[in-house]
């Protein structure tokens, strides 16, 4: 048997050899791809900044941001019930005017959570309001529940029957009574 040991290393060399150059042509094109990934990312970056309006700090939602006359005002679960009961409205209403979700009025009105300072300041506000100026808003903010609030009103309005002014029944006029005789005395 000629250099069968000989022969068998050359063999495996040769397959290490393959295999090691499959594998770095595979690590070689992947290191490519990233190298082109990298550079999209970069560019969608920079249009992203040159797009991106800046977000408010969070500094704008602390209390000592919000206008001292807010210390005035307590709020507590039953204020947010009794603006709802006052306007006849939905809490889907008041999340609109809020620009939170129904959920969130729910568990502000269940004690569960509390509106930050801003919007404790916009409550207190809302219960200042008149009814023109609230529907007036709530017709801006949240169009489709102020169509339905305007529908249930014209509902109970319907269902009352119109009260017609009776004309009042004239009472005969007063007159003078007779002055009592005194009796007489003999």
């Amino acid at each position: 048997m000629p250099d069968f040991k000989l022969t068998f290393q050359e063999e495996v060399r040769r397959l290490a050899r393959k295999e090691v150059k499959a594998a770095s042509e595979t690590l070689a094109a992947q290191q490519k791809t990233i190298r082109e990934l990298t550079k999209r990312i970069d560019v969608l970056e920079k249009k992203q900044a040159a797009t991106v309006v800046p977000a408010p700090a969070v500094a704008e939602t602390k209390t000592a941001e919000v206008p001292a006359e807010t210390g005035k005002f307590r709020y507590s679960p039953k204020t947010l019930q009794k603006l709802r009961t006052k306007y006849s409205i939905s809490q889907k209403a008041v999340a609109a005017i809020f620009g939170v979700t129904p959920f969130t009025v729910s568990h502000w009105e269940l004690g569960k959570n509390r509106p930050r300072p801003n919007q404790i300041a916009t409550l207190k506000s809302l219960m200042k309001l008149g009814r023109r100026k609230f529907n007036a808003l709530l017709a801006e903010k949240a169009p489709e529940e102020f169509a339905a609030l305007k529908k249930t009103a014209e509902k109970k309005a319907a269902k009352k029957p119109a009260k017609a002014k009776a004309p009042k029944a004239t009472k005969p006029a007063k007159t003078a009574k007779a002055p009592k005789a005194a009796p007489a005395k003999a």
